[in-house]
C-alpha cells in the first residue's frame, strides 16, 4: 500500500468551473459579443398645412397619416389638443379613423375669431411619442343684413322656426311676393 494522498477532486472542480465560465462567454477573449439592444424609433405623423377659415365654419375633416416601425398603426394612440380654449373648446376637437389613415375635425365657438395652434401626438406601444403642430386662423366674416334677413325670415311653412331672444319667428309662405324685392333688390 502506498501512503501517498492524492486530491483529484479539487482539480476536477477547478476544470469544471473553467469550462463553465468559458462556455458562458465570461472568459477573456472568448470571441462572443453581447447582443445589441433593439432600438425603438419614434412614430411618424404626416404634415398638416396651416389653415385659414371664416368664423362659424367647421374645420375638417383634415386627413393625416401615422406610422411606426415597431408598432402596428392600429395600436398607435393619437391625441389632439388646441392651445387654449378661446377659439376651439376642448370637446370640439375630434379624431376619427383607424390604422394609418386618421382625421381631425375642429368646431370653433360660434361668432369667435382668432388663431390657435393644434398639436397632434402619436404614442407607440413602448411610450415613445411624436408630435406635429399646425395653425388654424378663424377669420371674421363679413355678413350683410340682407343675407341674415333672408336666412332668418324668408322661410317656407315647413321650414324650422327661428328663435331669437325668446321670440319665435315663423313665415307664412302663401305670399312669396313679400320677399321678391329683397331677393332681387340691391343691398
Amino acid at each position: 500500500m502506498s501512503s501517498r494522498n492524492t486530491h483529484y477532486a479539487g482539480v476536477v472542480l477547478l476544470a469544471a468551473t473553467t469550462l463553465l465560465v468559458a462556455a458562458c462567454g465570461g472568459g477573456k477573449g472568448s470571441g462572443t459579443q453581447p447582443m445589441p439592444m433593439a432600438t425603438n424609433t419614434a412614430p411618424t405623423i404626416s404634415a398638416v398645412s396651416d389653415l385659414s377659415v371664416d368664423q362659424d365654419t367647421v374645420v375638417g375633416p383634415i386627413e393625416f397619416s401615422i406610422a411606426d416601425a415597431e408598432t402596428s398603426a392600429n395600436q398607435l394612440t393619437v391625441t389632439a389638443a388646441a392651445d387654449g380654449t378661446s377659439v376651439f373648446p376642448a370637446d370640439a376637437v375630434t379624431l376619427a379613423g383607424s390604422g394609418a389613415a386618421r382625421s381631425i375635425t375642429l368646431t370653433p365657438f360660434e361668432a369667435t375669431t382668432g388663431t390657435t395652434n393644434v398639436t397632434l401626438t402619436v404614442i407607440d406601444g413602448q411610450g415613445v411619442t411624436a408630435t406635429r403642430s399646425f395653425q388654424v386662423a378663424v377669420n371674421a366674416r363679413n355678413a350683410s343684413i340682407k343675407d341674415w334677413a333672408l336666412t332668418t325670415f324668408a322661410k317656407g311653412e315647413a321650414d324650422e322656426v327661428t328663435v331669437m331672444n325668446g321670440y319665435t319667428f315663423t313665415q307664412d309662405a302663401d305670399d312669396a311676393a313679400i320677399f321678391e324685392p329683397l331677393i332681387g333688390g340691391e343691398e
